[in-house]
């Protein structure tokens, strides 16, 4: 399930879209600040991990090999962070902090 970013041509809001499956027609997206459908999808970088922290450091001999378990992060981390980020992004449109 991608999350695309886009921005609003009208306004200038910038917010994500989850898009249920790749095979699903794309659904008519809508600005949610001014209900505009004049919406570009805009291209975000990849993500890349080039390794661990401060590896090039560390001795062969301490260096910890045992791979820790994947962070989860699942529907409720997913919404819980769009929610933090609505919400960081009202507090600057709105000058506060």
């Amino acid at each position: 399930m991608p999350i695309y970013e886009y921005a609003c041509q009208t306004c200038g809001e910038h917010f994500d879209k989850l898009i249920r499956s790749i095979n699903q027609t794309t659904p008519e997206i809508i600005c949610p600040a001014c209900q505009s459908k004049d919406v570009q999808r805009i291209i975000s970088p990849p993500a890349i991990h080039t390794g661990r922290a401060g590896s090039e450091s560390a001795s062969a001999e301490t260096l910890d090999t045992t791979p820790s378990p994947p962070p989860v992060f699942g529907r409720k981390e997913l919404q819980a962070a769009q929610e933090k980020k609505r919400q960081l992004r009202e507090r600057v449109i709105h000058g506060e902090d």
